[in-house]
């Protein structure tokens, strides 16, 4: 007795015998075989830029696709089950193995073990062909059916990719002035939308301005677009960090922003031609040691990019808001030296001068010990622009793969998560409840959402008429 084997059904793109299905196939099996390796347990590259430039010079291809290819790849290495069918079949391209790994960001970089088998049983079925010659799921399917596995995980990151779509739809540059009545008052919203380097070169101009003429922001803002400030001049200050020896068309970091993404990094290339910068070394600055109380500028600088806020466990008041304390205080013979100066906001620097808490820094993992009068203390991590870069393990200013991979899943669960805000405001128009929470989310994460909710325009009912008062009949009769 014989038994006849079933024929294994593939996807229309796996078609035998035909020329450009094999000729596709042999492309995605190009691309395993040139970033496969990423996708196994425990695969890492020490400096993930000069690895992704190597490769775009070896190939031609453009850098964001090199990036996507080996990020994509790397996902798979929490997904046994995808990683092992891809191994057999590479059935995806770099396009599906972008959606799913875009997608699995915004479960954060601490997704759990059950969401990520969820996840690998899913995109298992989905490029599991059900039947012969069926057409290979698109991108989109990809996205859509991890999206729906986080709102069942997690509502709080289910946002409606629609309504996220329309509002990040207009990026370009723009300037409008809005005018509304409300609490009885004629009001205007002036509002300008540009990159993040212009942004943050207005404010620097507003904030110089403020402080010149001793008024408030808002005031100062008003007199620059108003044209009253002619004649007035002040030197606005924009303190950028790059690297040293930074190469042209190197991304800067903008406090408060972040990396500069390519259009903010050409506009910094631009500024940079037209203007006389002052460089200082932050290396220098953290060896030099001051005979009095009061830091300069430079070691102010360094301080920041130490430690990106207040150093107290839990606070995200940004370092450039805090003051600068002397652990040893001075006056105790404590060094105005950069090792010997933290941030710490107004509250918990008083805290720290009652004596009701003292903090000891790790000088190898940046952490900063806290030890409280009843003997107990707390481990604050510590968010910082220099520190992976100055380790023994770590050369300066380099990012290995899992950090990318970690940093980028943070931002995209901030995003899902603010966007399930708004989502949620458009149902409720509880303003104040949205803001509240957008405001929470961005301290949590220390970073800037750029949406915010407003509550939809109402059109005005019209005025109810004025009747004319009946006439009295008694002035009638004398009229006549």
């Amino acid at each position: 007795m014989t038994t006849a084997t079933a024929t294994p059904k593939l996807f229309r793109n796996q078609r035998k015998h035909d020329p450009d299905s094999e000729c596709a196939q042999a492309i995605r099996d190009t691309y395993w075989t040139m970033f496969g390796h990423y996708a196994f347990p425990g695969f890492n590259v020490d400096d993930f830029d000069a690895t992704v430039t190597q490769l775009q010079l070896a190939t031609g291809w453009h850098k964001g696709f090199v990036k996507n290819a080996i990020l994509g790849h790397a996902a798979l290495q929490e997904l046994p089950r995808l990683r092992e069918l891809q191994q057999d079949t590479r059935v995806m391209d770099v396009g599906h193995l972008t959606a799913v790994y875009t997608a699995i960001e915004e479960l954060g970089p601490d997704v759990t073990e059950e969401a990520l088998k969820l996840i690998d049983d899913i995109l298992f079925d989905t490029f599991t062909p059900k039947r012969h010659d069926q057409t290979v799921p698109q991108r989109n399917t990809v996205t859509d059916r991890i999206r729906a596995a986080i709102k069942r995980m997690d509502p709080d990151r289910a946002y409606d990719k629609r309504k996220r779509q329309q509002r990040e739809k207009d990026t370009a540059d723009r300037f409008r002035v809005d005018e509304f009545h409300s609490g009885g008052k004629d009001r205007a919203v002036v509002e300008l939308m540009t990159n993040p380097l212009y942004a943050r070169k207005i404010q620097a101009n507003v904030t110089a301005v403020a402080r010149e003429l001793g008024i408030s922001h808002a005031e100062a803002a008003t007199k620059l677009l108003s044209g009253e400030c002619a004649g007035i001049e002040v030197v606005p200050v924009l303190n950028v960090y790059t690297p040293t020896n930074r190469a042209v068309g190197g991304p800067v970091y903008l406090p408060g922003s972040g990396w500069t993404d390519i259009e903010a990094t050409s506009a910094f290339e631009e500024w940079l031609a037209d203007t006389f910068p002052i460089q200082r070394n932050l290396d220098e600055a953290a060896e030099k040691m001051l005979k009095g109380y009061a830091p300069n500028d430079p070691m102010r600088r360094a301080v920041h990019a130490r430690h990106r806020t207040c150093i107290y466990p839990e606070c995200n008041r940004p370092a450039e808001q805090c003051q600068l304390d002397h652990r040893i205080p001075f006056e105790d013979g404590g060094p105005t030296k950069v090792d010997n100066l933290f941030p710490l906001c107004q509250k918990h620097h008083n805290m720290k001068t009652d004596r009701r808490a003292f903090y000891i820094p790790d000088p190898l993992t940046g952490d900063v010990i806290w030890l409280f009068a009843d003997g107990s203390y707390v481990l604050a991590a510590q968010d910082s622009l220099l520190h992976d870069q100055i380790t023994p393990y770590n050369p300066r200013w380099q990012s290995n793969m899992s950090s990318v991979r970690k940093n980028r899943a943070r931002a995209a669960e901030f995003f899902a998560k603010g966007h399930a805000i708004l989502d949620a405001f458009d149902r409720d128009l509880d303003l104040d409840q949205a803001n509240a929470a957008i405001d929470d989310l961005e301290q949590e994460y220390g970073m800037k959402f750029g949406f915010t909710p407003e509550m939809p325009y109402v059109e005005p009912l019209p005025q109810e008429p004025v009747e004319a008062p009946f006439p009295d009949p008694k002035e009638e009769a004398y009229r006549r």
